[in-house]
């Protein structure tokens, strides 16, 4: 029921500059920003917003303008999804506001109207014959192969040698990259029909892409460039002559990755059978040539003056034969009836948002700030247009609108416009489209015709719900681990996850099909076939311990630890740890002795409890044991630094016992000395290990159980909210409008997200809410991933190297809690390679993974303000490439140092960051909130029940904790509360859930990467025989 003080908006245009918007005014509590770990909200105001488009389908550039081979890009698609589920929000399609409604119409109706129309227009060329049959405009080029209905029928000519691209900007490569590539690969992406089809017999075998400017002042993205590499059956060339020495390219960054990449594409010796690419640069077109249609392009030479961005004509021109020119040259605003249109610029004046004199008439995007930056620019963009309209509501600058009857509103745009679209019509369409792709193996078939599109909006009756006995949201260890009991315990199960492989932070992915990297294991403790440690426990209470083989890590020296006078090792057990230590600061001997015995006291006082203290009844076992007990909650409440004291410790000392601080990532100051305590417990109990077939392959056989006991996984399924009615839990909606139904949601989601964003804070009492704003995010961390040509396993042994470029380790944090970076702090490198000691389940014989990560700031500002909701755009903001690139170089610089035998050895490196990060999981903090004392333990960390009735959570966010073996065992524990049952207990005594004659066999061939795969096509079988079903009743 939406509130009747409510602020009705208008929202013209859908694409991203509209959904943030839309999201920005809707999700009250929820779309503010995040700083300093806390969310800030924009506004408590409800609100209703309309969103206006002029196609039948929402999502403009995003559905109009990204490549069709960059299907992540258009991730943002699901923040339109999750906006469309609030109340209060509704979708009008096919009704061009300017034509079909006037803007000052909308006034009489809206509080205010906010324009986020783009730039609809193309910039001109201004150079003779751009006119002609067979020049188009990148605009009507990307629309036709993207089938948008205004071009879908647009008459092109591919029956030419040649293609010349002018303008060499990220559009400029989609473009070149579309021509090139084989058909057969781009029939399976959600291309045209009419575009494949066309592009199927092509005579195209060469693409030239033309830049007046010099190779360094190329608009594309690093990225991109080193994309077009990787295209079958395409030599990508460039002129040596006109890649010119230039002074002062940076040693690293993007630059850096530009230059190299055309210096190798320069020494392609093509092959006849091959297409071509051709990236040509200090060449400016000045003429297109032809008679009835382009024939070919004039080019005039120019010359750098000074740097690349400077040039100069020099006269020599060159004519190169073509029958098709597509202009990339940029986008331009268009006027709306009755606004304000400054033509030089190409937008609507405004001042922070505010139309100029018309109040209640604000801008956003594109038609606000013209063309420039990408999609995750519209976030901050629309924030402030909406901070400008609610300081106008403040001020009651804003008469609030006459005709205030919504259904009085809704008869009156039907009759301005009877073929309107609306929300559940495109949920039709999207239906439609889905299941036709599937039958050719696309991701979908567009439907191109704008009457066609109507017409399957306005037929389309959505399928019913479906119920479950239990939803799972996410495929982290902790929500796959509870789907596992659950389901092997004989219940319904479904777990949805929006990414396309299972596994959460335990996830692994691959490069150029020789190298595989882990994202988030990198060891675990205790994983001793048989025993009682929560790894072994957990899976052989699930049927899978003995399908799992465990790679054990050098026990004289699990780590390598470097400061920069000291070095020492780790090893596996508290005698030997304390008397390496004592040898390395023999000037703190005793205080070390003292405090490494209390901290193993500590441990192993925590370790009879032989379990997480997630609740009183969990800690009973030390209730005979007074002194324990006084000694556990002791450390729980005393920050490790004030352990120090206690003991005397000098700077090096503290920094020596802090030396594996990557385990928790928590400011000293913040640390609870248990916490320290108890990890260093779990490896020196039993040992340090690691999955010899990566950290894929936990994730991958819990979903053989879940599958083996009758549940099922859907991937690239994301939910959208988590349904909640009368105080309980109803079920879940996806993204796609499709509801599921159930009586009890686990998720395993970020804490944030799922209270925020999938429950809203209307269904939450307003202490929860105080107390998740209260919750303390941690700061997040920078991931390097190397492949090397050789194998280093051959000389190093398995072990890990933490290195620390100061002693000060809470300066790093410091500088953390203050927004930066330390470019001194510690770094760890982990390999797969080394751990196996050479052992390989995938990729090039002699060859070595490695991967390096060291603590950064997680807020959106510090990495320029990019949004992942956006897909890969945020990789785009100059900001963040600016800090991936100098943290980049920094990482790298110390892995060279402490591992010189990579000098010239090194094939591969990318870097992952916070925003990363997010992208696949939707968290930035694969820590889960602080692991502060204050943050820690029952009643301080989140319980997995929840005030909602059927709402239970898992993973990091909960009581249970972080890391591998904990957030297995808390998953466990989630379903344990469900059932009612204790199944930690029940494994240890040797109970086994479920049938493991089930399980499928695994022969020397499988592969946990692929066996954690393939569940989107599944899930969308499934729909498709639901479909069926219903349309056959």
């Amino acid at each position: 029921m939406i509130a009747p003080e409510s602020y009705r908006i208008a929202v013209v245009g859908s694409g991203p500059a509209g959904m943030y918007t839309a999201r920005h005014l809707l999700s009250a509590g929820i779309a503010g920003t995040y700083l300093d770990g806390r969310m800030v909200s924009l506004t408590d105001r409800p609100m209703e917003v309309d969103m206006f488009d002029k196609l039948p389908t929402p999502f403009g550039l995003i559905r109009g303008g990204v490549a069709p081979d960059h299907p992540d890009k258009k991730l943002i698609g699901h923040l339109f999804e999750s906006v469309a589920t609030r109340e209060g929000f509704r979708f009008w399609g096919n009704i061009d506001v300017g034509r079909d409604i006037g803007v000052d119409e909308l006034a009489r109706w809206y509080d205010a109207v906010i324009l986020a129309v783009g730039a609809a227009a193309d910039a001109p060329l201004g150079i003779a014959g751009e006119e002609l049959p067979g020049s188009l405009s990148a605009r009507e080029f990307v629309g036709w192969y993207n089938g948008t209905p205004e071009y879908a029928a647009l008459d092109l000519d591919l029956d030419t040698e040649r293609a010349v691209i002018i303008g060499n900007g990220n559009v400029a490569l989609d473009v070149a990259r579309v021509l090139a590539t084989p058909p057969a690969t781009l029939r399976r992406t959600d291309i045209a029909e009419h575009a494949a089809e066309e592009l199927q017999h092509s005579r195209i075998r060469e693409v030239v892409v033309l830049g007046r400017r010099g190779h360094l002042a190329g608009a594309f993205a690093a990225a991109e460039l080193e994309e077009l590499g990787d295209l079958p059956g395409v030599d990508v060339v460039a002129h040596p002559q006109e890649l010119a020495t230039v002074e002062d390219i940076p040693a690293a960054g993007p630059l850096r990755r530009k230059h190299d990449s055309l210096i190798r594409y320069s020494q392609t010796t093509p092959l006849d059978d091959n297409r071509r690419i051709v990236l040509r640069f200090l060449a400016a077109p000045v003429a297109l040539i032809g008679q009835q249609r382009v024939e070919a392009v004039r080019v005039m030479r120019n010359r750098r003056v000074g740097d690349s961005w400077t040039v100069e004509q020099t006269g020599d021109t060159e004519t190169l034969p073509s029958g098709v020119v597509v202009r990339a040259t940029g986008y331009r605003g268009q006027p709306l009836p009755g606004i304000p249109f400054d033509s030089a610029r190409g937008v609507i004046p405004n001042v922070d948002g505010r139309v100029e004199n018309m109040p209640g008439v604000y801008v956003s995007g594109w038609i606000k700030r013209g063309p420039v930056g990408v999609i995750g620019t519209n976030k901050k963009c629309a924030r402030d247009t909406v901070r400008s309209l609610l300081a106008d509501l403040d001020a009651n600058r804003l008469p609030r609108a006459g005709a205030r009857d919504r259904a009085a509103l809704d008869t009156w745009v039907h009759q301005r416009r009877p073929e309107v679209t609306t929300l559940p019509g495109w949920r039709g369409i999207d239906i439609r489209e889905r299941l036709d792709g599937s039958d050719v193996g696309s991701p979908r078939r567009k439907i191109v015709d704008a009457d066609e599109l109507v017409r399957t909006a306005r037929s389309h009756r959505p399928t019913p719900p479906r119920r479950h006995d239990v939803i799972v949201i996410g495929s982290g260890l902790g929500g796959l681990s509870a789907a596992a009991c659950l389901a092997a315990a004989g219940k319904s199960v479904l777990v949805l996850e929006q990414h396309e492989i299972l596994g959460g932070c335990s996830q692994v992915f691959r490069r150029k099909g020789k190298w595989e990297f882990d994202c988030g294991v990198h060891y675990v403790g205790g994983c001793v076939p048989g025993s009682d440690n929560f790894i072994p426990a957990v899976l052989r209470g699930l049927g899978v311990e003995d399908r799992i083989e465990w790679s054990r890590m050098d026990d004289d020296g699990m780590d390598a630890v470097s400061f920069p006078d000291h070095t020492f090792r780790v090893p596996t057990d508290w005698h030997r740890f304390a008397d390496e230590l004592a040898a390395t600061f023999p000037g703190d001997a005793a205080g070390l002795a003292s405090c490494v015995h209390e901290l193993r006291s500590v441990g192993e006082a925590f370790e009879r409890l032989n379990d997480v203290p997630h609740s009183v009844r969990a800690v009973l076992p030390l209730a005979t044991r007074p002194r324990e007990a006084a000694l556990v909650a002791r450390a729980l409440e005393q920050p490790i630094a004030r352990l120090f004291d206690r003991h005397h410790l000098g700077l090096e000392a503290r920094a020596a016992l802090l030396s594996l601080i990557h385990l928790h990532n928590t400011p000293p100051a913040r640390t609870p000395a248990l916490l320290v305590a108890a990890l260093l417990q779990h490896y020196f109990k039993a040992g340090a290990y690691f999955p010899t077939q990566g950290g894929q392959v936990l994730g991958a056989n819990l979903a053989e159980v879940i599958e083996a006991n009758g549940g099922e996984i859907r991937t690239k399924a994301r939910v959208a909210s988590i349904d909640v009615e009368d105080g309980r839990v109803r079920g879940v909606t996806l993204c796609d409008g499709e509801i599921c139904h159930s009586d009890i949601v686990i998720s395993n989601a970020d804490a944030h997200r799922t209270f925020f964003d999938l429950v809203g804070p209307e269904h939450l009492r307003r202490r929860t809410l105080d107390r998740m704003r209260r919750f303390r995010r941690p700061h997040s961390i920078f991931s390097t991933y190397i492949a090397a040509d050789i194998d280093i396993s051959t000389i190093r042994p398995a072990t890990n190297y933490i290195l620390h470029g100061r002693y000060d380790v809470a300066e790093t944090y410091r500088l953390l809690d203050g927004g930066d970076w330390d470019p001194q702090g510690w770094l760890a490198i982990s390999s797969p390679t080394l751990k196996t000691q050479g052992v390989k389940h995938f990729g090039a014989e002699g060859h070595s993974s490695i991967e390096a990560f060291t603590a950064v700031p997680a807020e959106y500002e510090f990495w320029g303000g990019g949004d992942p909701m956006a897909g890969t755009a945020y990789k785009w903001s100059p900001e963040y490439v600016r800090r991936k690139a100098e943290i980049e170089a920094a990482v790298m610089e110390r892995v060279l140092a402490a591992m010189p035998e990579l000098g010239g050895h090194i094939v591969w490196q990318e870097s992952a960051t916070p925003m990363s990060h997010e992208r696949y999981t939707l968290s930035r903090m694969p820590y889960g909130p602080e692991n502060a004392k204050d943050q820690i333990g029952p009643g301080r960390r989140l319980s997995v029940r929840t005030e909602i009735d059927g709402l239970f959570l898992a993973g990091a966010s909960t009581v249970y904790l972080y890391g591998i073996a904990f957030t297995l065992r808390g998953g466990v524990g989630t379903a344990s509360h469900i059932l009612g049952r204790d199944l930690l207990a029940e494994f240890r005594r040797g109970v086994v859930l479920g049938d493991r004659s089930a399980l499928p066999d695994h022969g020397p061939d499988w592969d946990p990467f692929e066996a954690s795969g393939g569940y989107a096509w599944k899930g969308q079988n499934k729909e498709r025989s639901r479909a069926e079903a219903v349309a056959a009743r």
